[in-house]
């Protein structure tokens, strides 16, 4: 692990100063704050989910300092990946509620975190909505995330333990499809 961090630095560093310093601040955050035992964010509810909302949050905003400066945009784009992440993460824990030492769903009880993350679920579309105000290309990606999401809320309202391994599924696909969708959306209008 050390020689692949060793790797990515030394890339980075040549790719841009930006970027090397995401990728620390990355390493530092989710390989040593959330999962080294002296520290173990990640058994503490909510703080595992900002450190990896963190780390993907500094990635976005690395590989978006490699093409142009970091600008209003790409800090829109940052701040929709660190809630999408925050936001989506949590639905993870209900899939191995039985195995969790301390989770959402053991702190609240599984109905009331299945609500908080249900109403949750909704944050993703206020940096998505302000982006598509400029960008009109992105309210297919609004629509992919309401549908997508909606899955995930019916998932939590009926039985989010018994339909775990459905609903952690869902939530992947709820985190990707709509960049997917822009991703290629863009691409094609660009040929």
């Amino acid at each position: 692990m050390l020689l692949l961090f060793l790797a990515a630095l030394i890339i980075s560093l040549n790719l841009g100063t930006i970027l090397f310093t995401c990728l620390l601040t990355g390493i530092v955050v989710g390989g040593i704050l959330y999962s080294h035992p002296k520290f173990r964010l990640k058994d503490t509810p909510g703080m595992g989910m900002v450190c990896m909302a963190v780390c993907f949050a500094l990635e976005s905003i690395g590989i978006w300092s490699i093409y142009s400066p970091i600008n209003t945009d790409g800090l829109i784009v940052a701040a929709y990946v660190f809630v999408l992440v925050f936001s989506l993460t949590f639905m993870k824990d209900f899939k191995d509620v039985a195995g969790d030492v301390n989770s959402l769903p053991l702190t609240l009880g599984i109905r009331p975190a299945a609500r908080v993350c249900s109403i949750i679920t909704v944050f993703p579309l206020i940096p998505l909505i302000y982006a598509a105000a400029e960008y009109h290309y992105l309210a297919l990606a609004i629509v992919m995330y309401i549908f997508l999401a909606s899955g995930c809320i019916g998932i939590l309202l009926n039985d989010p333990v018994v339909k775990g391994q459905r609903l952690k599924e869902r939530m992947v696909l709820t985190l990707t499809e709509p960049n997917y969708t822009v991703f290629l959306f863009t691409m094609g209008s660009t040929l």
